[in-house]
């Protein structure tokens, strides 16, 4: 067991005893920023690492609210990710190898961690620290089912599930729930965001599995990958997504999790503008904005999202939190439904949730905790980029000019840190810790009616994981007659992942006075209506008239899965969301006009390239720039297409301005290592056909050619160069 370091809230004479320091401290930061002015923010100065307790006292946080440091170092390290099992235990994934110097040294060698903490006494600070897994490449994601954790690691799409016989808090075996593919290339491009959704699926950005009898069967997405770090979900199964290169805290969220994503407008005007107030010159990209005071402009990292299900802060239910670490900063978005669109908006406008000034402040992940408190991870580390993007020399001369800074500031040796927070209001006491691994599945039916979201999902996803029906009775009362619409629906799903859900069940919850339960419904009478089920169809037309439009769209889906032609009352009146919905449908993505080899291409186009280029090939826009050239508009794509120099690029990646234009993203990576012949193949076909009309795929061979050519070489091309490279 480790000791509790002293926090805001753990010790009051830490707190007391503290105050001089905080004073100096206070003055001292004032003096470095004042000599960053006066030298043109490149001071001769270091930034310090300070305590947790110092940390807290200069981030912004709302009026009325407290932040407490419930783990640091050295309980704690790189805590990239974590999730809290039944009986309240947060899981950690710490990520003891990432970036520890400048040049990524030994970053895939099998030293991290998954640490198990516990809070012992019930005062919200974690006390015990065992070291659940050991030796292993970069834990992504951890989900704590009944008797086992669910584990992927960095480099593979497997998922492991890990079992602690003896209680100790250290994991004695492991099974295979899941064998995937090799994934290799940047570390921040995999898989990640695992959780237990409302339909009974476990997410992550690239699958949606099904569980039963201990092992994983995938599914997929509309789209191959929809988020890039993190993954959240709301009270009805819809999926909150992020991306950092596209600079992109809530996206792809109007449906619930497995139908299509739509090309919608998901912002308010605005919306995408940070408020950051840290004056810390490490900007990630070099085609970042940054006002006279080296302000942060545009987004740059995007991740670790959650929506806030808390019963102790109702004024915030529902509202999505993401996580800015290279502008140190927390977003709250508040999601505004009209007519059945969500259009997200910051909700503290021309601010920001949770802000530091500290150059070390690097929230990563977030969470709704069992108290009802929102808990955050800091990474708390000067360098936050992956090696592809932080040059010592060579390639980007604003990248190179920035590794210098840091390192001057000091900041490249501020490593194995960590920091974990809780936020809460002021006067409100935390709920209990949970024991529902102590508890019967009759017992955890109870939990379905909790306010805090986390309680529903977390004794949903116990009950049906232990697949034991004598919840049964009990859900079936709570579906057909508990007052609240949460319950409802979670037992109706309950129902469903039991195998036990009766069509008279869930015809009666199509009547029911709230508009959620009668969604939900419509989304559970689907297989009905695909059997062809009179009854259903019955019941389900009736719908057609709703005055919700999110029950009317979910309509539309179940008659689409059905094959059924859609009611003139869906289609007469246009819609925000029924009608680019229904343009989707009937268009199609004509994929089968496609060659297989294109098809297959579509899948890694979706995974690797809409982030910056876009679903459309059209480029992704952030201010004033492209993050990457618009592939429908690519001369190495005109005609039947330039192999030698798509290969090329693909390859080894490109790096700086491209025929005189600087797009955002500044460096294309090189894959290499990450995609074979085929694979490259075939992406390049997907764009070729899609938007230039080819009618002659490229072969892999085309590709294994330039790879060979082109062996010795180390770095990314310039465009000049590739010029010239081609003309040979």
């Amino acid at each position: 067991m480790i000791p509790t370091p002293p926090t805001s809230s753990a010790s009051r004479t830490a707190r007391l005893a503290s105050a001089v320091f905080s004073a100096a401290l206070f003055l001292a930061s004032a003096g470095t920023l004042l000599a960053q002015e006066k030298e043109g923010w490149n001071p001769d100065t270091t930034f310090p690492a300070i305590t947790p307790a110092e940390q807290i006292k200069l981030m912004e946080i709302p009026k009325g609210y407290r932040l407490e440091c419930i783990a640091s170092e050295p309980m704690v390290e790189e805590p990239a990710s974590f999730s809290f099992d039944g009986n309240g235990a947060m899981y950690v994934c710490e990520w003891r190898t990432y970036m520890q110097d400048e040049h990524a040294t030994k970053q895939l060698d099998p030293v991290s961690r998954v640490v198990k903490l516990v809070d012992t006494d019930g005062d919200g600070i974690m006390d015990k620290r065992t070291v659940f897994i050991d030796n292993v490449i970069l834990p992504r994601t951890v989900l704590a089912l009944h008797d086992r954790v669910l584990v992927n690691f960095t480099q593979s799409n497997d998922v492991w599930a890990y079992f602690d016989d003896n209680k100790d808090g250290v994991a004695d075996r492991r099974e295979l729930a899941f064998e995937g593919n090799k994934n290799g290339g940047n570390i921040e491009h995999q898989n990640t965001g695992m959780l237990w959704n409302l339909d009974n699926t476990i997410c992550t950005n690239d699958f949606r599995f099904r569980y039963a009898d201990g092992k994983l069967t995938p599914g997929k997405h509309d789209v191959a990958r929809i988020s890039q770090w993190g993954l959240a979900r709301d009270d009805d199964g819809r999926l909150f997504c992020s991306w950092a290169g596209g600079a992109n805290p809530a996206h792809s969220f109007q449906l619930p999790a497995g139908y299509p994503i739509l090309k919608v407008s998901e912002h308010a005007p605005g919306y995408r503008v940070p408020y950051s107030t840290c004056p810390v010159w490490d900007d990630s990209s070099g085609g970042y904005h940054f006002d006279e005071k080296r302000i942060l402009k545009d987004l740059s990292a995007c991740c670790g999202q959650t929506v806030l299900r808390s019963h102790l802060m109702p004024e915030f239910y529902g509202r999505v939190v993401t996580c800015e670490p290279v502008g140190r900063f927390l977003r709250m978005s508040t999601i505004d439904w009209k007519d059945g669109l969500g259009v997200a908006d910051n909700s503290f406008p021309k601010s920001e949730f949770i802000r530091s000034t500290h150059a070390y402040f690097r929230p990563v992940w977030t969470e709704t905790a069992p108290d009802g408190s929102f808990v955050f991870s800091d990474l708390y580390r000067g360098i936050i980029q992956e090696k592809q993007w932080f040059p010592t020399e060579g390639g980007n001369k604003a990248w190179v000019a920035r590794y210098h800074r840091v390192k001057k500031w000091g900041m490249i040796d501020v490593v194995r840190h960590g920091r974990i927070f809780r936020f809460l209001p002021e006067g409100k006491k935390a709920g209990p810790q949970p024991r529902m691994l102590d508890e019967t599945p009759v017992q955890l039916v109870a939990h379905l009616a909790h306010p805090n979201g986390w309680w529903r999902d977390t004794a949903q996803m116990l009950i049906v994981s232990r697949a034991d029906k004598s919840a049964v009775p009990a859900l079936t009362a709570m579906a057909t007659s508990h007052a609240d619409a949460n319950a409802r629906i979670h037992s109706l799903w309950a129902l469903q992942g039991l195998g036990a859900l009766t069509k008279e069940t869930i015809l009666a919850a199509t009547k029911h006075a709230q508009p959620r339960v009668r969604r939900a419904a419509v989304q559970l009478a689907e297989p009905l209506l695909v059997s062809k089920d009179a009854d259903t169809a019955k019941a389900l037309t009736a719908l057609a008239a709703d005055p919700d439009a999110q029950v009317r769209t979910q309509l539309v889906l179940a008659n689409h899965a059905a094959g059924l032609n859609q009611p003139e009352a869906l289609t007469a009146t246009p819609n925000p969301i029924i009608t680019p919905l229904l343009d989707k449908l009937n268009a199609g993505k004509n994929v089968a006009a496609l060659g297989e080899s294109a098809r297959q291409g579509k899948q890694i186009y979706e995974t690797l390239c809409t982030t910056c280029h876009g679903a459309d090939g059209k480029g992704v826009q952030q201010g004033d720039k492209l993050l990457a050239p618009a592939f429908t508009k690519s001369p190495w794509f005109t005609g039947s297409g330039n192999v030698n120099a798509l290969a090329r690029i693909i390859l080894k990646g490109q790096t700086g301005p491209i025929a005189g234009v600087a797009y955002g993203e500044g460096l294309m990576l090189p894959l290499e290592g990450t995609y074979n012949d085929e694979q490259i193949a075939s992406v390049i076909n997907f764009i070729g056909q899609s938007w230039h009309k080819w009618r002659k795929p490229v072969a892999a061979a085309d590709i294994a050619a330039v790879r060979k050519a082109t062996a010795d070489r180390k770095t990314p091309w310039t465009h000049e160069e590739l010029l010239e490279s081609v003309k040979k």
